[in-house]
């Protein structure tokens, strides 16, 4: 068999899920089937390990013919994060609204 790229594109899980359904009221059947995430191990500015996330619907992505290659793909495209933030090793996240 050969390599397999990692899986860029992830569904929302554990408590970046939590966060956005108790925090910023997203409805857990737009979570499941319209929204997702890319993912990047970095730490805080305070040394903290954690998992950045940014948070979009491929739909939208889809519609403006934007490929999701990675991380990097939203540096280019800001306009289609909805939320961006981290998930701590401890399961507590912290996502900011970006926008409507």
């Amino acid at each position: 068999m050969g390599f397999f790229k990692k899986k860029v594109v992830k569904e929302i899980s554990g408590g970046a899920w939590g966060h956005l359904v108790t925090v910023h009221k997203i409805d857990v059947d737009t979570l499941s089937k319209d929204i997702r995430c890319v993912e990047k191990e970095g730490t805080t500015s305070n040394g903290i390990p954690v998992t950045f996330l940014r948070v979009f619907r491929p739909k939208e992505a889809q519609d403006k013919g934007v490929n999701i290659v990675g991380w990097e793909t939203f540096d280019e495209h800001p306009e289609l994060v909805l939320f961006e933030g981290y998930l701590a090793r401890d399961n507590n996240a912290r996502l900011e609204r970006k926008r409507a």
